[in-house]
């Protein structure tokens, strides 16, 4: 299709995420400018994992604004995001980009709806503990009590409190939120659908570049020995913490992500679990009665 083109100007959306080859094909049909549009700290291409040992995964936008300054090449960071809640946004800039993000939204242009899921007055990431073990015998991680948590999460936000004065409700907040249920496992993703058919589930990848008011992220990941799997990646967990308008929910076990309690190496990665962690307020799920 472009073999017969030129191009003076070349603008690549979403250019962290195609592998350096893929960005160079328009590059060389002419091309005088080019600008590269992309976040260098969420999800890389997809490929092969040999691909990923020889660095194929590296996108030309990374490589380049990872180098130091030089003449004819410009680094700009669009530093203002217009989607989530303040207290939700903390953390990834705190992280991921150096403290550089801020919010241009006012707190109460996130509002909550009124639902018997209790969430803290002021901090809009909350952690839900649960210590049951992982599913074993699957090549597909899953742990169906984080499910059974999840369904119960799930219930409480989509319920209203029966003494709901929508007087006093929060400006904005009639409507019924969007829920998004994220998850890194695909076995999990299939039992969350089963589970909880009316709600969308999707993994991490498959949600990028996309938002809902609620997410709800189960973690899976429950074991004496630490293992993470894909918990390792960093740029998932950015993905995650950044779709959110007004509220995250985390299920999860604290001693497996955070290494506290089990004898572990406490790593770099351990110690953002860890303050992803104490950054959540933790809720206690009321008990529901069936029907």
């Amino acid at each position: 299709m472009l073999r017969n083109e030129d191009f003076d100007v070349v603008i690549v959306d979403e250019a962290s995420q195609l592998t350096e080859p893929d960005t160079l094909i328009p590059l060389v049909k002419g091309c005088s400018r080019a600008i590269l549009v992309g976040d260098h700290v969420q999800l890389r291409a997809i490929v092969q994992q040999h691909a990923v040992l020889t660095g194929y995964d590296v996108s030309l936008f990374e490589r380049h604004y990872s180098l130091p300054p030089r003449q004819g090449i410009g680094k700009v960071m669009l530093d203002t995001q217009y989607r989530m809640h303040h207290s939700i946004c903390e953390f990834s800039s705190c992280e991921f980009y150096d403290g550089k993000l801020n919010t241009a939204e006012a707190d109460d242009a996130r509002p909550l709806r009124p639902s018997l899921f209790s969430w803290p007055e002021k901090n809009r990431m909350v952690w839900i503990e649960c210590r049951e073990s992982e599913d074993l015998g699957h090549q597909s991680k899953s742990n169906s009590d984080q499910v059974d948590v999840c369904k119960r999460v799930i219930r409480l936000l989509t319920t209203s409190p029966p003494s709901t004065n929508a007087t006093m409700a929060p400006k904005g907040s009639d409507t019924a939120p969007s829920i998004a249920i994220l998850t890194p496992y695909t076995r999990q993703k299939t039992l969350l659908a089963t589970a909880i058919p009316n709600i969308e589930v999707s993994s991490i990848d498959g949600f990028q570049g996309r938002e809902a008011d609620i997410i709800v992220f189960v973690t899976v990941r429950c074991n004496s020995y630490g293992d993470l799997g894909f918990l390792t990646d960093m740029r998932r967990l950015n993905v995650v913490m950044t779709r959110a308008r007004a509220g995250v929910v985390l299920i999860g076990n604290k001693n497996t992500l955070t290494g506290v309690g089990i004898d572990v190496e406490v790593d770099d990665i351990r110690l953002v679990w860890r303050r992803l962690v104490e950054r959540c307020d933790v809720v206690d799920l009321p008990v529901l009665e069936e029907g």
